[in-house]
């Protein structure tokens, strides 16, 4: 008997479907997924947040992927937060249940596929091309090559407005640039600098604006001189830290924020405020 395969989602289905948030393109197996909000630097927002997790969920299981460039649009990998789709949702003009009733989906359900979808079931190669400052940087950590253009920044806001570090950015700090380091950026809320990234391992390399997608193009089509199955094993093999650092430990940090959030919400302004600089951070007299 011949064998039936189910057809898997479209290049053209799901790059429609998710084009709201991401606008993709493809070109002998090289994906570039751009961040955007309105065709402008990316908003954060909770449907941003869940639509991560769809985007790297559905680019994995196209096996038409070979490599993956994930950037963003503009100045900033993220410019600030999406009011519109950061507050709690509404349905036909009513309010939604509150916040500690939704949480579970959107802290924890989101929170946690955004990292699972990631590590686990995007078995490609992925270069991280950050276009300038932002937040919610762990997929750029995550990322098995980082380039940053100069100006970029990296924060770990939540304790400076109030929320345990609990997302996986924190705990990829302490792996990547040490205990003490990663203390300092959280509790203080300092950002690190592109050389300081770089210094420290949080970037592989530093790239000028301008030539920043051409050197992730021309990296991705190096990576796509080796065999398939090489790559995507070496994918494996690469990521098998992170899979057992966040298999360890992150359910706990996760738990800590979700909790902490249901006893001390923090405001859309607060977090706004986190991600401009405007609620500043700790400086050394």
């Amino acid at each position: 008997m011949a064998l039936t395969f189910l057809p898997d989602e479209t290049f053209e289905s799901y790059s429609a479907r998710l084009s709201p948030f991401f606008k993709m393109k493809r070109d002998n197996g090289i994906i570039e997924v751009r961040v955007h909000t309105n065709g402008g630097e990316a908003l954060f927002g909770l449907e941003m947040h869940r639509a991560f997790s769809q985007m790297f969920r559905a680019v994995g299981a196209d096996r038409e992927n070979e490599v993956m460039i994930l950037t963003g649009t503009g100045d900033y990998w993220v410019g600030s937060v999406n009011k519109e789709n950061s507050a709690e949702p509404q349905a036909d003009g009513e309010p939604m249940p509150s916040f500690a009733s939704f949480i579970y989906d959107t802290f924890h359900i989101d929170g946690t596929k955004i990292v699972e979808e990631f590590i686990w079931n995007l078995n490609i190669p992925v270069i991280r091309a950050v276009n300038g400052p932002g937040f919610h940087a762990e997929t750029a950590f995550l990322a098995d090559i980082t380039m940053c253009t100069p100006d970029t920044t990296f924060v770990e806001p939540h304790f400076t407005i109030g929320l345990v570090p609990g997302d996986g950015n924190y705990l990829i700090l302490q792996e990547l640039i040490g205990l003490k380091r990663a203390n300092k950026a959280m509790f203080l809320g300092q950002p690190i600098t592109a050389q300081q990234a770089l210094e420290w391992g949080l970037v592989n390399d530093v790239v000028p604006r301008a030539d920043l997608l051409d050197q992730a193009w021309a990296m991705a089509r190096y990576f796509m001189q080796r065999p398939r199955e090489v790559r995507a094993l070496t994918t494996n093999v690469a990521r098998q830290r992170w899979k057992s650092l966040f298999t360890r430990e992150f359910a706990m940090h996760l738990s800590h924020e979700i909790t902490a959030a249901l006893i001390h919400p923090v405001s859309i302004e607060a977090q706004e405020d986190a991600v401009t600089g405007k609620s500043g951070y700790f400086e050394m007299k």
